[in-house]
């Protein structure tokens, strides 16, 4: 039996060093000791990317500033280099999120390609079908299609994207035509409580749902899950991430991120199950910020 969980090797995965660890001694603590304004300040003056992030805390375009590390591309070992390696590589949170979406991919990608390689009655006429909830940008689905097609992979695959946020899809729709696979997507602007109505009786193989349940309660979490699992194919899966309690929570929050609410690898797989999900792998990554779920739906 094919595993559901892909096996992310270690080294593509980023860590803390042991210089790293020993810096975050000293300014983990006193990060979540300072007020949020002066915070907020020293973020604003010592990094653009640090200050792009707490413009738009919480969102698709926060996200991709954490993604992109433009501050790489700046020269070495001046004092803004200096800034932007601290906020993206000494603070947990942008390290964290790369690796929760190089998971993700992987994750999406290991279950395309083994549908490929063992299609189902329904792929003799239907498309792989990916459904992404408040999926933001899209950016690992986009990668995964980007790379099959770039690989020559031909096999059809067909990805609706569901966020509330218009200008988040918009910046998938860039992404997607960047990567020559906007034909492959399709992008609905609504809420995720009407995934029912916003999809036309269409069910999937691969439901995508990172990023958005760390602002749901149990009940609400149970809830979307059970309406996601009633859309997928008997034998797809959902990739579902949620935040973990973790060290820098007091600093996230002064730095004016939504509220969250923080959850074990146990506490997910817990939902899951309440959702009806009896097969769930939970991958949590190096930093242990975030959990990862791979949940496979057996029913009907």
């Amino acid at each position: 039996m094919t595993n559901i969980a892909p096996i992310v090797p270690s080294d593509k995965l980023e860590k803390h060093s042991i210089l790293t660890l020993g810096i975050r001694i000293f300014t983990v603590p006193i990060l979540n000791m300072l007020p949020g304004s002066f915070i907020k300040k020293i973020m604003r003056r010592s990094s653009r990317d640090a200050s792009d992030v707490i413009a738009s805390s919480g969102s698709t375009q926060s996200l991709e500033v954490m993604y992109k590390r433009s501050f790489q591309k700046s020269s070495k070992w001046t004092l803004k280099y200096m800034a932007n390696t601290f906020w993206h590589t000494v603070v947990s949170q942008p390290k964290a999120l790369r690796n929760r979406l190089k998971i993700t991919k992987s994750a999406i990608d290991h279950n395309v390609l083994s549908i490929i390689s063992n299609p189902s009655e329904q792929h003799a006429t239907n498309p792989i079908r990916i459904l992404s909830i408040a999926g933001g940008s899209s950016r690992s689905t986009i990668q995964v299609v980007a790379d099959l097609k770039n690989n020559g992979v031909t096999h059809e695959i067909e990805v609706f994207t569901i966020d509330k946020d218009q200008a988040a899809l918009d910046i998938g729709k860039q992404l997607a035509m960047d990567a020559g696979v906007s034909s492959n997507f399709n992008w609905i602007c609504g809420n995720a409580n009407r995934v029912g109505t916003l999809i036309h009786d269409k069910r999937f193989d691969i439901i995508e749902i990172v990023g958005l349940i760390d602002y749901f309660d149990d009940e609400r979490t149970i809830r979307l899950m059970k309406v996601a699992r009633d859309v997928l194919y008997k034998g797809g899966i959902i990739v579902a991430a949620n935040v973990m309690p973790n060290s820098e929570v007091p600093f996230v929050h002064k730095m004016g991120w939504p509220k969250m609410i923080y959850r074990t690898h146990k506490d997910l797989e817990m939902l899951l199950e309440k959702s009806g999900f009896t097969k769930t792998e939970i991958i949590t990554e190096p930093l242990k910020v975030h959990c990862i779920a791979i949940a496979k739906n057996e029913c009907s």
